[in-house]
């Protein structure tokens, strides 16, 4: 096998930190937390230095407003949406994060107030005037999504005062005919004067294109190029980072003090904070050196937040932090065509869907229908797809069909080849092609690598047909199972990054580590643990996918 095309000394992944004002649905896994835990995973089976940094986003007008509603407070929604999470990430979903941590930590606060200062030193934050809607009833100012009137374009009476849902227009909640307060429901609103900071991003633009221009490389996302590219081409407009809110961190400067930082100022932070919450030295070691590639997944809507407002945040402080390297957006995942609505009751949150499938499955399920390019529609026809033709008849079946002939015909040993098959070769070029297709952040096409790996040796034994063979042609029998077992064993390493605990799993049939290294190892002569063998797979059956329609809207 080639090594890997690039020659990073550390790597920092990162996915975007999902909001915790609600246990998240699988689009949202799907589109930054489950890519970013699976190219982690193959730096890890190829050696690498790496660490893998997430958390919960747990400041904003969103989780505010949720514990109002509930009864709660903001912290105290946060603290068990946290730990839920969390627990559903890892245990579950089996997510191998270096650190989980969340952004409200004082290490986060501290790194804030660092970057803010040195950005306001620096000479890269304006005040702002700007007019900001209150609720008369509840006596708030009250963030643009929590908004709701009717859409002066398409007439959708459930328009939001940032975007209609119905279709797409962008709006201002000043827009909206019949505007009401989500909170409350009346429309006792006005419009009030606010002043605000902002940063510079109009002073900051040359810098920012600069560093675009210099990064943009094949790991990039298309869209993350496109968009960047037609903000800068637009002009970059001043943005906003305080807001007239109690829920967040306080703003440290004269005349500001009644307000905090607007959310995602103090979200994107959070990658280096929950680094310094996990460990200084750890931090430090990985995001003050130059050597470190920082690669970034999210969704595609957090594409401008990411390529515009993270690096001029990191440029203008000038605090020596490591600029995004790669930034990987991934379009959108529908649900049975329609977008993912919890209020509607369309689509499964990531707990939910435990009812369903293992987490382990939905890895594999999700992975084989990443939106790397368009929006894509989950269906159950996909989900039977995923499950029964490839996870279980192309994968699990060759892999169990392999050892269940070594065990039976040959005392649960590899034979030694009279000569070695020539499809052993072809081990080789699969495993290049995986690593070329990670290196270039085309997970999805990875994963069918390994499939298509699997594909092959179930053609090949179903041609050969060794069981025919062992008493009439033994020496060609041997032959063939040994080159099933080279497959098998490939298969079940390179399937790591999807499935861990099934990839440990066939690993230790072969007492072999998920290490990339080991795919060469030859098996002729070695005795295998089979004692346990049973098949790997189950597939999905019509009476569970009914379990798909209580999710499709109503």
């Amino acid at each position: 096998m080639t090594k890997s095309n690039y020659d990073w000394m550390k790597y920092i992944v990162t996915s975007a930190l999902p909001y915790v004002q609600d246990v998240i649905h699988l689009g949202n896994l799907v589109g930054s937390i489950l890519p970013a835990d699976i190219f982690y995973k193959y730096l890890v089976m190829k050696g690498e230095d790496a660490i893998f940094i997430c958390g919960s986003d747990e400041h904003g007008s969103a989780i505010e407003i949720a514990a109002l509603k509930q009864g709660t407070t903001p912290k105290e929604l946060a603290d068990k949406n946290h730990e839920k999470l969390k627990k559903l990430l890892t245990d579950s979903y089996l997510c191998t994060f270096t650190h989980y941590g969340r952004t409200g930590t004082e290490q986060n606060k501290e790194v804030v107030y660092n970057i803010f200062n040195a950005l306001d030193r620096n000479g890269y934050l304006v005040e702002v005037k700007s007019e900001q809607p209150y609720c008369n009833v509840d006596k708030r100012f009250i963030p643009d999504r929590f908004i709701e009137g009717t859409c002066p374009y398409c007439g959708y009476e459930h328009a939001r005062g940032d975007q209609c849902d119905r279709c797409g227009r962008l709006l201002n909640p000043k827009d909206l005919i019949n505007p009401r307060c989500n909170i409350c429901g009346k429309s006792d609103i006005t419009f009030k004067e606010v002043k605000n900071l902002a940063i510079n991003l109009e002073k900051l633009q040359p810098k920012i294109k600069e560093y675009l221009l210099s990064h943009y490389s094949n790991s990039w996302s298309k869209n993350a190029i496109n968009n960047s590219q037609g903000y800068i081409e637009k002009g970059l407009k001043n943005r906003e980072i305080t807001r007239e809110i109690k829920w967040g961190f306080p703003v440290p400067k004269a005349g500001f003090e009644d307000k905090v930082f607007y959310v995602w100022f103090d979200a994107l932070i959070g990658y280096i904070g929950i680094s310094y919450e996990y460990n200084k030295e750890v931090a430090e070691k990985y995001w003050l050196d130059n050597n470190t590639r920082l690669v970034q997944f999210m969704g595609k809507d957090n594409i401008e937040p990411h390529t515009l407002l993270w690096p001029g945040m990191l440029i203008g402080s000038n605090l020596g932090y490591v600029l995004p390297t790669t930034i990987y957006a991934y379009e959108f995942l529908n649900w049975q065509g329609q977008k993912f609505s919890k209020s509607r009751h369309i689509g499964m949150n990531i707990e939910e869907a435990l009812n369903l499938l293992p987490g382990e499955y939905w890895r594999f399920v999700l992975a084989s229908i990443l939106p790397e390019t368009a929006d894509t529609d989950f269906t159950a026809e996909l989900l039977m797809q995923a499950v029964n033709n490839e996870l279980n008849d192309i994968v699990g079946n060759f892999i169990h069909r392999t050892l269940t002939l070594i065990k039976n015909n040959f005392d649960s040993t590899v034979p030694s080849p009279s000569s070695k098959p020539e499809i052993v070769g072809e081990i080789n070029k699969y495993a290049n092609s995986y690593l070329s297709l990670f290196d270039s952040i085309q997970i999805r096409e990875a994963l069918r690598s390994v499939i298509d790996l699997a594909g092959l040796g179930n053609e090949f034994l179903s041609k050969s047909e060794p069981w025919k063979k062992i008493k009439q042609n033994p020496d060609e029998a041997a032959s063939i199972v040994y080159a099933s077992a080279m497959i098998a064993k490939a298969v079940g390493i390179l399937l790591y990054p999807f499935m861990p605990n099934s990839s440990k799993k066939v690993c230790s049939y072969f007492s072999v580590e998920p290490k990339l290294e080991e795919i060469s190892l030859d098996l002729a002569g070695k005795k295998l643990n089979l004692e346990k063998l049973n098949p790997l797979f189950s597939k999905i059956t019509e009476k569970q996918l009914e379990l798909l329609k209580e999710f499709s809207g109503k």
